[in-house]
């Protein structure tokens, strides 16, 4: 009934990292080159759920858009375009937010971890996962590769869907259905017990995607193992190595065991499997990093890349609005 839509959403939060680009963009491309009709949405509504400084979301947008281009997101076969660029996001989203409760949102983990004091809680943080919502149901999305921390969010969404029908009686909203990311997460090189994030104050913690030799081979040399000398996988015991293990594997699409074993026969210490790695990274990313200092040494050609997407997108999105509307007694 419904035509396989898969959309992909991030947060412009400047260059992404290695664990954004294994755990999510990587997949995208994939998803893209096997002939999906895939919309990638730079969710910068979402990146001011807490204010940010106007010129660094500006210019973070822009970086996160090159950055997606560069590893391969192709605007001709995919839809590329920012959130705020339709306003279709927040007018569907209050429409849904008739259908739902402020409990029903408060139960979501990550609301809830968010919220740090009770009597002070940003209206944005409470919109956040209704909007989230809108943002799937706007394409009529049918799939979506998101990781398991996302699940009460879809969650939120298949209410809302069957919400929308028991009001209105209305079918027009296909349920997604999760596409599961089977790479590892991929943990801080500083602190492996922790997932990697551009939040954390510790450069030296991640790697950027368009990170120049000199910083990858540093970041890489310096992070986190132990004293055991030998290559072994062992997230519990050994979580540094094992973390650069799955960072190994996520490039070369090498299976763990493939990884320990070559390792095991070449006899790699901790150190020369560090160098090996970096290298691994530096070929990986090296035409990605030309790629992306192009896009944005032209910026009106990445604008008008992102302006076509809006266009694309707005076509998508005027029809089911309208639609929706319509069913519920507006135009």
């Amino acid at each position: 009934m419904f035509p396989r839509r898969v959309l992909c959403g991030i947060q412009p939060s400047s260059v992404p990292h290695i664990g954004n680009y294994l755990g999510a963009i990587k997949k995208w491309i994939d998803l893209q080159n096997s002939r999906d009709n895939l919309i990638v949405m730079l969710a910068d509504l979402h990146a001011v759920t807490i204010p940010r400084e106007p010129d660094v979301l500006r210019k973070s947008v822009l970086e996160t858009a090159a950055s997606l281009i560069a590893c391969g997101i192709d605007p001709k076969r995919s839809i590329i375009y920012r959130q705020s660029d339709l306003y279709h996001h927040t007018q569907l989203a209050w429409l849904l937010g008739t259908l739902t409760t402020v409990q029903k949102v408060a139960h979501i983990p990550t609301y809830k971890s968010k919220v740090k004091d009770e009597s002070s809680i940003p209206l944005g943080l409470i919109l956040y996962p209704v909007l989230q919502s809108a943002d799937i149901l706007l394409f009529k999305t049918t799939h979506l590769p998101i990781g398991e921390d996302q699940i009460p969010h879809l969650q939120l969404c298949t209410y809302m869907i069957e919400k929308f029908y028991h009001y209105y009686k209305q079918n027009i909203f296909p349920v997604p259905q999760m596409m599961a990311t089977e790479t590892n997460r991929i943990r801080s090189l500083r602190h492996p017990e922790q997932k990697m994030s551009k939040s954390d104050w510790e450069e030296r913690s991640r790697i950027d995607i368009m990170d120049d030799e000199k910083i990858i081979r540093e970041h890489v040399m310096k992070a986190l193992t132990d004293f055991n000398a030998k290559i072994s996988y062992d997230r519990q015991a050994r979580p540094g190595v094992t973390n650069l293990i799955d960072i190994y594997s996520g490039i070369t699409n090498q299976s763990v065991e493939t990884i320990v074993a070559e390792a095991e026969k070449e006899n790699l210490n901790t150190g020369a499997f560090k160098k090996r790695l970096a290298q691994i990274i530096i070929e990986h990313f090296r035409s990605k990093r030309i790629e992306y200092l192009k896009l944005m040494d032209d910026r009106s050609h990445l604008l008008s890349i992102l302006n076509d997407g809006r266009e694309r997108a707005h076509e998508i999105a005027d029809k089911t609005l309208n639609e929706v509307k319509h069913i519920m007694g507006f135009n």
